[in-house]
């Protein structure tokens, strides 16, 4: 059924809400918008901010609820690690959906594979997954990245599993691989060291830095897994990105064919990062308009 919308971007404040998670912890969420309720949950090395352009041009369509997950801004902390489980994320995404009653979720990589196990626990929900970060068919040698990975988390070397992640993951230029790791490693205690403004809905990239191995966890967790996402019933939006990592792109194949009913857009020209912010290299407005044209009518 077609609705009228408006494809201008809000200049509406983003509002601040606080919603307990099924342990007690506080979940911070930011909504903006008028219409039915969709709550995006970010991926890896982002917060509510990251996402503030797409939820400004989903605005006049939506009422977007931009949350913060675990460790970032107002919400509360991560339990230690090796007590970390998937369902706490879980938990918290669909305690922001219960308090907003809203009809659509929405993930982004690794917020992606959360969406998605929400979609599953509420099959009248619709979900978009951007990109999901679901390692399938041996598509990324998952195992020789975690083998570098944990024992630097375990130790608390930040810039060490900072630039194990960014590499393992196949995030950012190409040519950061040629760079010696030493120099990577002390470029990234120099970011970390710097911190900068944060904005409304953001983290400091010390909140960033430590929520990355719970990232690592979810990935890790729902590696050779994708099949079960089958299941979900509700309606379904893949998203990918032109540039992204050729793993990330095959598991929304992987999904398409899983999910014959689903709806596909792609984004020219960006890659994993289509969703962010213009300066943080996205492209909100050409995400927002195809989730507006499939979930509109």
């Amino acid at each position: 059924m077609s609705r009228t919308v408006s494809t201008a971007p809000s200049t509406d404040p983003l509002t601040s809400h606080l919603v307990s998670s099924e342990d007690g912890t506080p979940i911070e969420y930011f909504s903006t918008g008028t219409g039915p309720g969709l709550v995006i949950v970010h991926g890896t090395m982002q917060s509510a901010a990251s996402q503030s352009e797409l939820a400004a041009a989903l605005a006049g369509s939506f009422t977007v609820h931009l949350m913060n997950r675990r460790g970032r801004g107002r919400s509360g902390a991560y339990p230690a690690l090796d007590r970390y489980d998937l369902a706490l994320d879980v938990a918290d995404a669909s305690a922001v959906v219960a308090a907003t009653g809203a009809t659509t979720i929405m993930g982004i990589s690794s917020g992606g594979i959360i969406a998605a196990e929400v979609a599953l626990a509420h099959p009248g929900l619709a979900v978009v997954l951007f990109e999901p970060a679901l390692v399938a068919d041996d598509s990324l040698d998952l195992d020789a990245f975690l083998a570098r990975f944990e024992p630097e988390a375990a130790r608390g070397d930040v810039p060490a599993y900072m630039v194990t992640a960014l590499l393992g993951t196949q995030m950012g230029p190409a040519f950061l691989r040629f760079f010696p790791r030493r120099m990577l490693e002390s470029s990234t205690r120099k970011m970390l060291a710097k911190g900068g403004v944060v904005p409304v809905g953001g983290a400091t990239m010390h909140e960033l830095a430590t929520a990355v191995p719970y990232d690592m966890r979810i990935v890790a967790q729902r590696a050779d897994r994708i099949d079960d996402y089958a299941a979900i019933r509700g309606p379904v939006l893949l998203v990918t990105a032109e540039k992204s990592p050729a793993y990330l792109r095959h598991a929304v194949e992987r999904l398409r064919e899983l999910l014959p009913g689903a709806d596909f857009g792609t984004i020219a020209g960006v890659g994993h990062s289509a969703t962010q912010n213009v300066t943080e290299g996205g492209k909100p407005q050409v995400v927002a308009d195809i989730v507006i044209h499939h979930l509109s009518h």
